[in-house]
């Protein structure tokens, strides 16, 4: 029972220490997420995609996320005229919708990532829209964050992250709405992000390494 325990302290040391990381295969304009427990990214998102053309039909289905490593969110059109170009899904005045039913039990945050070049913004419309609802709910949450890193309309980066620390309910499914006016989509990714451990977790963790390294230390000695 004591080897179990400390096992289990030392699990929790390492994760509190050094926290979960996903690797990015996305996009090169995509950044890594510190603390991504879940990823779901969609690359190659034009009708000369390598694993084989992405067609309008597909897009209006729904697809699923085809980068390696991803989960089964699905990425579908609801309406308007993006279709799948020769470099991107170009077009304008489309609602999408990214959908996920597998939820982390640990998640804290959810971050999502675009390479979007939003013609519209370039030209003085409204850019376009991003909303978050939980659980099949209604509401439309925007970001608690938003930032933005544009390259004259090439391979534009938008970053928005929801903080859910504060939701007390058990989240199970996410649904994310973006509205886009005259833009050409080449990439997007949403990772889920732990919860940051509270202190008091820290403490229990590092004083685990302690009973460890002490219960150690009594066997090498009673040897």
């Amino acid at each position: 029972m004591n080897a179990m325990f400390g096992k289990t302290m030392v699990g929790l040391a390492v994760l509190a220490v050094t926290g979960l990381a996903q690797a990015n295969a996305t996009d090169e304009g995509i950044v890594d997420v510190a603390g991504s427990v879940s990823v779901d990214g969609w690359n190659e998102l034009n009708r000369n995609r390598t694993s084989g053309a992405l067609t309008e039909a597909e897009l209006i289905a729904g697809t699923g996320s085809n980068v390696a490593g991803s989960g089964d969110a699905v990425f579908t059109r609801l309406s308007g005229s993006h279709y799948p170009a020769g470099y991107g899904l170009y077009g304008s005045n489309s609602v999408f919708t990214f959908t996920d039913s597998t939820v982390a039990s640990n998640i804290g945050s959810l971050v999502f990532q675009g390479i979007i070049n939003d013609f519209d913004a370039q030209f003085g419309a409204a850019p376009f829209t991003l909303t978050l609802s939980l659980n099949g709910g209604s509401e439309a949450l925007s970001a608690t964050s938003v930032s933005s890193v544009l390259n004259g309309g090439v391979s534009d980066l938008h970053t928005y992250t929801w903080d859910l620390s504060g939701v007390s309910t058990p989240i199970t499914s996410y649904t994310l709405t973006l509205s886009a006016g005259f833009s050409q989509v080449l990439a997007l990714q949403v990772d889920q992000v732990a919860a940051v451990p509270e202190p008091s977790t820290y403490a229990m963790a590092l004083g685990g390494l302690d009973l460890v390294g002490m219960m150690t230390r009594r066997r090498r000695a009673a040897a």
